[in-house]
């Protein structure tokens, strides 16, 4: 009965080691196989950066890709530049990659989810002194004193037909306040008329 009891003890006891073989051997391969890509990565200068465990340096930013050669913990190795999760390298004269995580790189983290903020130069405002434009506005005419050439009906409006106010002798003076097609408005006994400008000395 006691050689059973013992049999079975010896058993558990080397089936427990053989669990925590495997467990280091998983955690062994996992540190080095273990160079998936972060959400983050850093901004740092070209440098020289140490391993901070041993890890496989692939050909390519790929967990598939060839592996160049194993980094031992502590190792010194070039660092060129990350790219979120793979470090660009030079090893041994090669160009390789590995987990960013895995080596010590002094420099900052960015987080990939957030677009790089654009700096907007507020635009410069002009120096220029813009003039305003002077606006165009036609001079009144000036009013100015003539005679009648001939005796000529004022009338009320510039129209033939309109109402006669009265009528200018030959020579007879009359102020002329302005001209438009063919009709002179002028101030006649205090009122508003106008004459034919043909039967006017208007020079």
């Amino acid at each position: 009965m006691n050689n059973v009891m013992n049999r079975k003890s010896t058993k558990m006891v080397a089936a427990a080691g053989l669990a925590l073989t495997l467990a280091f051997t998983t955690v062994g391969a996992g540190t080095i196989n273990a160079d998936a890509a972060q959400t983050t990565k850093y901004v740092a200068k070209p440098q020289m950066v140490t391993a901070k465990s041993d890890v496989k340096v692939r050909a390519g930013e790929s967990t598939k890709s060839k592996v160049l050669g194993i980094l031992k913990k502590g190792e010194k190795v070039y660092f060129v530049k990350d790219d979120y999760g793979w470090s660009k390298v030079t090893y041994k004269g090669k160009t390789g990659y590995v987990g960013t995580r895995y080596l010590n790189i002094p420099g900052k983290q960015v987080d990939s989810k957030k677009a790089p903020v654009k700096k907007v130069t507020p635009a410069k405002a002009s120096t220029k002194t813009v003039t305003p434009t002077k606006k165009t506005t036609s001079k009144a005419q000036a009013s100015k004193t003539v005679t009648a050439k001939t005796a000529v009906n004022v009338r009320a409006s510039q129209s033939k037909t309109s109402k006669v106010l009265g009528v200018l002798k030959k020579g007879e003076k009359v102020t002329v306040v302005k001209e438009s097609r063919g009709w002179s408005q002028v101030t006649y006994k205090g009122k508003t008329g106008y004459v034919v400008t043909q039967f006017l000395n208007t020079k």
